[in-house]
């Protein structure tokens, strides 16, 4: 038989961007005490797909502590939307908030809808920590009857957090937490893009 010649294009790509943000643990035990005093003042969590753990509101990043961690996500985002080239410069704000996942809990398949990024920052990762799981995004992969991990498996793909690691990825893109196994809490700070 001859060689057939091939060509292919990968279409609808899905990326997920991992910044290593780990020049910023000195700050580390700051942030972590002034989330134990917004959860004393504030203990009942502020709801959205959180369960069986605390979350803040979403105006985490305006407090005065999280400045490095502002002006870090303000880069990181910036970076992402000019290597996705979108037509001219797009102004956007950060809001973040605090997802606190004590033994058990976790965060029910959600996306993030009408931002322009979304975005998680590891705080606190405790080893065992379960990773986000992203769900493929095109409904009809489903229907199909090949559930491979290539381009047309589809299925869901996991991204194991590490201290210091920001993860971008598509606001429209589903995601989830499953139940934190171990007794130290899980801390992600959540932070989207929003068009200003």
């Amino acid at each position: 038989m001859p060689e057939i010649a091939v060509s292919r294009q990968d279409i609808f790509p899905t990326t997920i961007w991992s910044f290593d943000l780990a020049y910023l643990q000195p700050y580390f035990p700051a942030w972590l005490d002034v989330i134990r005093q917004l959860r004393a003042a504030q203990p009942q969590p502020a709801g959205r797909t959180i369960r069986r753990g605390w979350n803040s509101e979403t105006t985490l990043l305006q407090q005065q502590a999280f400045e490095p961690l502002h002006v870090a996500a303000q880069s990181v985002f910036g970076q992402v939307l000019q290597e996705m080239q979108l037509p001219g410069a797009i102004r956007f704000r950060v809001e973040g908030w605090v997802n606190l996942h004590e033994e058990g809990g976790f965060n029910m398949q959600h996306m993030h809808p009408n931002r322009l990024l979304s975005a998680a920052f590891y705080l606190q990762v405790p080893e065992g920590s379960n990773p986000v799981l992203f769900h493929d995004p095109r409904p009809a992969v489903k229907l199909g009857q090949v559930a491979g991990r290539g381009f047309n498996g589809g299925g869901l793909t996991a991204a194991q957090p590490s201290l210091g690691q920001m993860l971008v990825f598509p606001n429209w893109l589903e995601h989830h937490v499953e139940p934190h196994p171990v007794a130290t809490p899980r801390i992600a700070i959540g932070m989207n893009a929003v068009a200003a």
